[in-house]
């Protein structure tokens, strides 16, 4: 199962939400393979620079580039689960990601410029791939994210998640994976696994 955490923005949650998944994917004694499609190497240094027993199981594969991509994807296993961390705006290794995608997820914040760019990457999905939103360092108790809330039902976008704001979950490589944040994201993974179902 190929998981592609996909937007065209950065700043907006992808590599957190990226690790977070493989974290949640590589457990129950599997092995996960975190392919870092990014030529920062963001997923891949904070994989290498963690002694979180959470990320034991996690294969890392740098893939910056589409041919490197494609190796990458070739090598997870028909039973295993890769998960790609793609770069902000880079739309052509998107696509190719997408090519392999058995499920999309999109992580957003709340923003005046974030709804577009979700209904950009949700118009390169192939038909069929189940997609869903993940909302990062949401403030569920404010307006602005009861307002993207109602508007995301209203269009008919699916909202797998809603990552709460804390920093300990953006933390990275400077500290184990926070509580809070894996239980968040194990919501975001049950609905991953029952896409992956459908």
């Amino acid at each position: 199962m190929i998981i592609v955490t996909a937007a065209l923005k950065g700043g907006v949650g992808k590599t957190t939400t990226s690790v977070y998944l493989a974290a949640l994917a590589s457990s129950n004694r599997r092995t996960a393979t975190l392919v870092d499609a990014d030529p920062q190497g963001s997923a891949a240094d904070w994989i290498d620079a963690s002694d979180d027993g959470h990320l034991d199981r996690i294969e890392i594969a740098e893939a910056p580039t589409e041919r490197l991509l494609s190796k990458a994807l070739d090598k997870v296993p028909p039973e295993g689960i890769g998960i790609v961390d793609m770069p902000p705006s880079h739309e052509r290794l998107l696509n190719k990601a997408l090519e392999r995608a058995r499920i999309v997820v999109i992580p957003t914040r709340v923003g005046g410029v974030e709804t577009p760019r979700v209904k950009a990457v949700l118009e390169l999905v192939p038909d069929g791939v189940p997609s869903g939103v993940v909302i990062c360092s949401a403030r569920t108790y404010t307006r602005a994210y009861q307002d993207l809330m109602e508007q995301y039902a209203k269009e008919g976008i699916p909202v797998w998640g809603s990552i709460p704001e804390r920093v300990s979950i953006t933390a990275g490589p400077d500290g184990p994976l926070a509580a809070d944040g894996l239980e968040a994201y194990k919501k975001v993974w049950r609905k991953i696994l029952a896409a992956a179902r459908t």
